[in-house]
Formats: structure tokens, C-alpha cells, sequence
């Protein structure tokens, strides 16, 4: 399994396995929400399209393409000597602060940041300052150098674009024909306890999911692109992707800082089920109603159906 270079909370490195089956076959993945951006590492399509909303993730991975071994040069010296809460501070400071900062210099510092910040959280205050406290490492975290080369090969291989971008805007430019989506948006609550439903700088509510699961029936009737879906699994993430087919897993979370209290999630990897004739949810081609089209009468055919009636 390649590593993310970051840490990412819900990062899908662990779900691999079970999602690999599940992604539909095409000649580009469309992802709406890259996040830690694993599946695009652990997947073998011809193209890519990447985005999400955080500037900073995008800016990261726009420079590890580009410039890989500038990254890995800025970035080095800040884990060699940034495993203090102090430093981590002063360098948060910069972060947030710093007027016309170079983009591979900021790309830098948020590896920095997100390797060295309270396990791989990534947030953000009203004013978009990153506010994630130090992570009180004992040991200074692994810098991902192998990973960061690895990342830029497999980019510039499959010349993936990557745009700081909203799902409603990215499903609307992005996808034609042969492009696949696979959403991965930030989740549903399991427990009141457990509602980190960020998205940037404001919370993706379920008036967010609500339009999301439009928006991907939107593309699939318009386009016949496949979709699939992660989150976890609630009655409101049921209700609202009714339409999906879930097929249910267990994952091992690790954002809470009690090792031996951390239990398995319950999640669901939603498939949007579709015409085999039209490649649409709910079948809008002339073959699943009462039009016959050319595969239906092919079908027909070939099964004998008009063997007895003396052709036409």
C-alpha cells in the first residue's frame, strides 16, 4: 500500500481493500474531496482530477508535482529542528501570518505543520488561520521524503490536475463522459460526540450532503458517469444516499489521543446502482422504457425471441 505524505483524518490508506472492488472502471477518477489523496495513489487510472476546497492542501500537492525536491529541501530543516512546542508555534506564526510567502515555502510548512500538529487534524479558525495545537511528540515525526518523490512521479505520470475547487463547481466543469467520481466528503456524526464534520473554514452539514447526493444523480443522468461514495454509516448517511448501495465495513479510526479506547468504526462504502443498457441510475435511456432501443432489440435477438415470426 503507498503512504499518504500526510497524516489525514479518514484518510482511506486502511479501506483500500475493500473500496479497490468498488471503483468503477473508466479512463479518469474525479475526486471532489482528495483529502490525503490515497486513492489516487493506490489506483491505476489513465487520468486524474483532484480537488478540494483547503488552498493549502491544493497548493501542497500542486508544488510536490511541480517541484519535489525544492519541497523536500524546505521542508527538511523544519522537521530536523521543529519538535518543540515552541518552534511548532513559531512556525504556525508564520504560516498564518507572513504576507507574500513563497507557494513552495507555504507547501513546506504545511507538511510541516500537519506532521507535527495533534494527529494529522487539519482546521481552521473564522479568519482561515490554521489553529491545530502542537501534537506532543515524543519522537520527531517521520518526514515523508519517499513518499513526496513517489507522489510526484505518479502525478506528472498521469498529468493529474489538482483544483481548490467545491464539489457543486468540480462536478459541474470537471465531468464528461469517460470520467468515474469518487466522493469521499467529510462524515456524517455517528454520536454527538463525535461531530468534526469540517470543511475548511465552516462545517459541511447535512444540507451540504443533501446537495451533494443531487449533484451526483445530476452528473450521472447527464453523463452516465459511475459513482461511488464513502461515509459513515448512519441512519441520516442512508437516508440521504438512499439512492446508493451500501455495502458496509469496519475501520480502525485514530484521532483520539487514547490508544487503548480507540474503536472501530462503522462505515459504508456507497455504489450508485445502474443500467447496464444506459449506465444511468433509474434507467432514462430509451432501452429501460418502453421505446425499444437497438440494445434491447439486439438482446432480443440473439436470445431467439423472433426466431418464430418470420423476420420483418
Amino acid at each position: 500500500m503507498i503512504r499518504s505524505l500526510l497524516k489525514w483524518p479518514g484518510g482511506k490508506s486502511r479501506v483500500m481493500p475493500e473500496l479497490l472492488p468498488h471503483l468503477p472502471k473508466a479512463g479518469c477518477l474525479v475526486e471532489p474531496f482528495v483529502g490525503g489523496a490515497s486513492v489516487f495513489l493506490n489506483t491505476d487510472y489513465r487520468r486524474y482530477i483532484l480537488a478540494d476546497i483547503n488552498p493549502d492542501l491544493i497548493r501542497l500537492y500542486r508544488e510536490v508535482k511541480s517541484n519535489p525536491e525544492l519541497v523536500i529541501d524546505l521542508a527538511r530543516p523544519l522537521f530536523a529542528t521543529g519538535n518543540s512546542k515552541e518552534e511548532y508555534l513559531q512556525n504556525r506564526r508564520i504560516f498564518n501570518g507572513t504576507k507574500g510567502l513563497l507557494d513552495v515555502a507555504r507547501a513546506a510548512l504545511f507538511l510541516y505543520l500537519n506532521r507535527h500538529g495533534y494527529n494529522g487534524v487539519v482546521r481552521y479558525n473564522q479568519s482561515s488561520g490554521y489553529n491545530v495545537p502542537f501534537g506532543q511528540h515524543k519522537s520527531s515525526p517521520y518526514f515523508p521524503e519517499a513518499e513526496i518523490r513517489q507522489f510526484a512521479e505518479k502525478a506528472n505520470d498521469t498529468k493529474a490536475i489538482f483544483l481548490c475547487s467545491s464539489f457543486q463547481n468540480t462536478l459541474k466543469v470537471m465531468v464528461g463522459t469517460d470520467e468515474a467520481i469518487y466522493c469521499d466528503p467529510p462524515y456524517l456524526p455517528a454520536s454527538e460526540t463525535a461531530n468534526f464534520t469540517q470543511y475548511h473554514t465552516e462545517p459541511f452539514t447535512e444540507s451540504h450532503h443533501r446537495q451533494l447526493a443531487a449533484d451526483l444523480l445530476e452528473v450521472n443522468r447527464n453523463y452516465g458517469a459511475q459513482v461511488v461514495i464513502s461515509n459513515s454509516d448512519t441512519e441520516a448517511t442512508r437516508a440521504i444516499y438512499q439512492p446508493f448501495k451500501m455495502h458496509e465495513i469496519s475501520v480502525q479510526r485514530s484521532v483520539s489521543t487514547d490508544k487503548d479506547n480507540r474503536q472501530k468504526a462503522k462505515e459504508v462504502i456507497g455504489v450508485l446502482p445502474v443500467c447496464d443498457c444506459c449506465g444511468r441510475y433509474g434507467g432514462d435511456c430509451p432501452d429501460c422504457v418502453a421505446v425499444m432501443g437497438d440494445a434491447t432489440y439486439n438482446a432480443m435477438v440473439a436470445a431467439g425471441v423472433f426466431d418464430d415470426q418470420g423476420g420483418f
